[in-house]
């Protein structure tokens, strides 16, 4: 029986608290937190081993290439690997698979060639693989999915059939759907074509026994931080036969034997592939944080989290305005859903009210959303400690929200197909002096007390009316759909420049007109000086509005300073 409660004292941030409410922490398919073991590897190492590893001539150093050499024997050893020398270090899965993408890719790719992914891979699992599709005039295929939303093993097999792909590579557990993609049955197909396999195992390695034997890929990789290891570090295991014939990716120390102006002899496996000084300590966590997982009971823990995850989608599945995405296929914990008329990014401000951290958007997998036919989603992944209690505070909130939802105005919804005609009522622009007494609320106003202000907004009577949401009003760049128009008007020869805007999302709809009060009815150069980065500061919203998340800003603002060129 697996001890949740036993398990959580060993991840002390898990004690915290957010706005005042207890830490609910689901974004772990972004990242997951550390535990104390993990943690204490690198903080000993740095107290008393820091030393670069190799080619020493001091105990330091052999004392940390020791250490660092058996790091890798416990990740070999993790994922069932028969020789250490076949795990590459890397920065994270993202470089792993621009490895591949390059090397591999410059081993085995020829115009004309094929390479086969998913409809559902993670973006570092794509873009390098489509880069090197375009770099070797070769075409990249994508397998679709079924009205499940899981991969359509048929159609993969009439691509296989078809194309006779050179690489398959493959997500194993979906990051935006939790999906598991049955990879053992996919890479025995693949074989039958004379396909060379590659698996994102990323999602995976911290919810499922990986044996890289077993599935019978040939390459197989992943990041530390989303299995309580560090960040900054990541496994690629391949085939030795593969390795070995791949040209080097990196150049630099460490991945040379001999080095002259005429020639370089490159290293042997696996320092072939590690140029440069590794990530010591980070490379320590992660073993740690492999020893940490396997003196637990692995297919406890998977039927933990498998069930905090069914109970979420059985609670929410009796609402009609809650959509759950792939809600039966097998699953690793994750949940992703929306809520009919509530943008995603509004649903996590409101439950970051209350502790509950979880992520929206298109979690770097446009292509799925494409197929979708959403923007994004609302995903709620879960770990190792989380509860029951917290799935029922998370599904709880989740309720609240959707009734206050439906019990509120009905949503905007944009009306793409829609054009501007003469006949469209009149737009009513946002007074200049009321929108900076808004920005002076917003300065005023406590830091917890902020996002309720902006959210308020969406009841603001000057924004812009639903008939004129339609595509040439449309801002691209922003993860909501925002539009936006512009009125000039000239005074004693000067022109000043008004706006009207609006947003499907409630967030936006008050970050919009908070823009909006620096900018109404000012001049095309005082537009031109406005820095939203500087504004975004000196408020104090930077602190809930990521980086990331500030994009959507940043368009507005181009395209209102596009207006006055």
């Amino acid at each position: 029986m697996f001890d949740v409660s036993r398990t959580r004292r060993d991840f002390p941030i898990l004690s915290s608290r957010v706005n005042g409410k207890p830490l609910v922490y689901l974004d772990n398919a972004a990242t997951t937190h550390k535990p104390r073991v993990v943690m204490d590897s690198v903080a000993r190492f740095y107290k008393l081993q820091n030393s670069n590893v190799h080619r020493g001539s001091h105990t330091l150093s052999n004392v940390a290439t020791t250490e660092f050499e058996n790091a890798r024997k416990i990740a070999a050893s993790f994922i069932g690997s028969p020789d250490p020398a076949h795990v590459i270090w890397t920065k994270g899965a993202t470089e792993a698979a621009n490895l591949l993408a390059y090397s591999l890719g410059d081993l085995l790719i020829k115009p004309e060639d094929v390479i086969l992914v998913s409809t559902m891979e993670h973006h570092a699992n794509l873009v390098p693989w489509q880069q090197t599709a375009l770099r070797k005039g070769a075409t990249l295929i994508p397998v679709p999915l079924t009205d499940e939303q899981t991969l359509d093993i048929s159609a993969y097999e009439s691509l296989l059939k078809k194309h006779r792909p050179k690489i398959v590579a493959l997500t194993h557990v979906s990051n935006a759907l939790g999906v598991i993609n049955p990879v053992e049955q996919c890479c025995h197909l693949a074989k039958q074509y004379h396909a060379t396999t590659v698996i994102d195992g990323s999602q995976a390695i911290a919810h499922l026994s990986v044996d890289v034997k077993q599935l019978g890929c040939d390459f197989y990789f992943f990041s530390g931080h989303k299995c309580y290891a560090p960040g900054g570090v990541g496994v690629l295991w391949g085939k030795e036969d593969l390795l070995k014939a791949m040209p080097v990716w990196q150049c630099g120390g460490e991945m040379i034997k001999h080095v002259s102006f005429d020639h370089t002899e490159f290293n042997d496996l696996p320092f072939k592939f590690e140029a440069g000084t590794p990530p010591i300590a980070s490379v320590l966590g992660l073993a740690a944080a492999l020893e940490y997982l396997s003196t637990l009971d692995r297919q406890a823990v998977q039927a933990h989290e498998s069930a905090l995850r069914r109970f979420v989608v059985d609670s929410l599945q009796q609402y009609s305005a809650i959509k759950v995405y792939a809600p039966f296929a097998e699953n690793v914990g994750i949940v992703s859903l929306s809520i009919s008329g509530l943008h995603h990014q509004d649903a996590a401000f409101l439950l970051d009210e209350h502790g509950i951290a979880v992520r929206t958007g298109h979690h770097c997998a446009m292509p799925l959303m494409e197929s979708l036919s959403i923007q994004g989603t609302l995903r709620a992944s879960f770990a190792l400690y989380n509860t029951r209690e917290e799935a029922e505070t998370f599904v709880a909130h989740i309720i609240d929200l959707l009734s206050s939802t439906m019990a509120s105005n009905q949503p905007i919804k944009p009306n793409s197909d829609q054009t501007i005609e003469a006949t469209l009522p009149a737009i009513s622009f946002p007074d200049a002096n009321k929108l900076v007494e808004l920005d002076q609320r917003l300065a005023a106003e406590a830091q917890q007390n902020k996002l309720a202000l902006l959210l308020s907004q969406a009841d603001h009577p000057s924004l812009l009316p639903q008939s004129y949401h339609c595509d040439q009003n449309r801002i691209s760049g922003c993860e909501s759909d925002v539009w936006l128009v512009c009125q000039k008007l000239e005074v004693n020869g000067q022109l000043f420049f008004n706006f009207a805007v609006n947003s499907n999302a409630k967030i936006m709809q008050g970050l919009s007109l908070w823009v909006l009060s620096f900018l109404q009815g000012k001049t095309a150069s005082e537009i031109q000086r406005f820095d939203v980065t500087e504004a975004l500061y000196s408020r104090g919203l930077h602190r809930f509005i990521s980086p990331s998340r500030t994009n959507g800003l940043h368009a507005i603002v181009e395209t209102i300073k596009a207006y006055t060129c």
